[in-house]
C-alpha cells in the first residue's frame, strides 16, 4: 500500500518461507473444486466466460435468463469491463512472455445484487516472482451499475475498528498469518489515518485505488481486501458480520438492510 507504512520486518522472513514453499505450484492449485456459486440461484442464472489471448486467460461470469434482455446486456458488458480490467492493473501487454491466470466465485447473489471475487497470479516480464492477484466486483442488479465500499457504508474510525477486529480469511491452505503471528505486528504497522483515506478509494479503478482494496459480500459478511507485500502474499482479507456495520450502513444501499 502505497501510503501505509509497515514495521514487520522481524515477521517477513519467516512468512517469505511460506510464500516460497509454493511459489513453484500453479497459485491456489491445491485448493479443493468447489462450485463457483456460493448461493443459490433466484431470477436468473450464471454461467461462466472467458478470455483468452496468449498466456492471459480470465474466466469471469455472465448473467442468463434475467428478465429483461437489455438489463441483462448492460449488467454482462460491466462485468466484463471489470474482469478485464486486471489486464491494465498489472501492467500485461498480451506479448507470450506475460502470464495471467485468473478465475471467479460468486459469494452473494440476490434479486437486487451480486458480489464476484476475482482470484489467481500474475506474472510481468521481468518479475521477480508471480504475484498473487485478487479483485472483486459487485453489482447492483436493479440499477445496472457498480457497488462501492462508499456506496454501502460511512467509513470513518468506528468502521475501521470494526475491520481490526474482523475475521481473518486466509486464501491459501499454505499461508495463514494469525497462526505465524503476524497480524498483531501487521495492525500495529498501519496508520489509521492512511487506511481510513485509502478505504474511501476503495473498488475505484485505476490510480486512484492505488492501495489496492476491495470489498466483496458474502450472505453473512462484509469482506475486505488489503493489498499487502508479496512476503505476507500479496493480499489478504477481513470479513465483517452484517450486525456489526448497522452504525455505518447508508439507509436503503445496503444489500443487507
Amino acid at each position: 500500500m502505497s501510503e501505509v507504512k509497515f514495521r514487520l520486518l522481524t515477521i517477513v522472513p519467516i512468512v517469505i518461507l511460506l510464500i516460497s514453499c509454493s511459489a513453484e505450484n500453479k497459485v491456489h492449485s491445491d485448493k479443493k473444486e468447489v462450485s463457483k456459486e456460493t448461493v443459490p440461484a433466484l431470477s436468473y442464472k450464471v454461467e461462466s466466460d472467458s478470455y483468452a489471448q496468449n498466456n492471459i486467460n480470465i474466466i469471469y461470469p455472465k448473467l442468463v435468463d434475467l428478465p429483461n434482455d437489455k438489463k441483462e446486456e448492460v449488467i454482462n458488458d460491466l462485468i466484463r469491463v471489470e474482469a478485464l480490467g486486471a489486464l491494465e492493473s498489472y501492467s500485461l501487454d498480451l506479448d507470450s512472455h506475460n502470464t495471467l491466470e485468473v478465475d471467479y466465485q460468486i459469494t452473494y447473489k440476490s434479486d437486487d445484487f451480486l458480489s464476484i471475487q476475482y482470484i489467481g497470479s500474475a506474472f510481468n516480464k521481468g518479475g521477480a516472482y508471480p504475484l498473487n492477484v485478487f479483485y472483486t466486483t459487485n453489482i447492483d442488479v436493479d440499477k445496472e451499475i457498480k457497488v462501492k465500499l462508499t456506496d454501502l457504508l460511512e467509513i470513518d474510525e468506528a468502521f475501521l475498528q470494526e475491520l481490526k477486529n474482523g475475521i481473518y480469511k486466509s486464501y491459501d491452505d499454505n499461508l495463514n498469518l494469525r497462526e505465524e503471528g503476524v497480524m498483531k505486528d501487521f495492525w500495529s504497522g498501519v496508520k489509521d489515518q492512511d487506511l481510513l483515506n485509502d478505504l474511501k478509494h476503495a473498488d475505484e479503478a485505476g490510480g486512484a485505488n492505488n492501495s489496492g482494496i476491495f470489498s466483496y459480500l458474502t450472505q453473512d459478511t462484509l469482506g475486505i481486501s488489503l493489498a499487502v507485500p508479496h512476503a505476507l502474499g500479496d493480499h489478504l482479507e477481513m470479513e465483517i458480520g452484517y450486525e456489526k456495520l448497522s452504525g455505518n450502513s447508508k439507509s436503503g444501499n445496503s444489500p443487507w438492510e
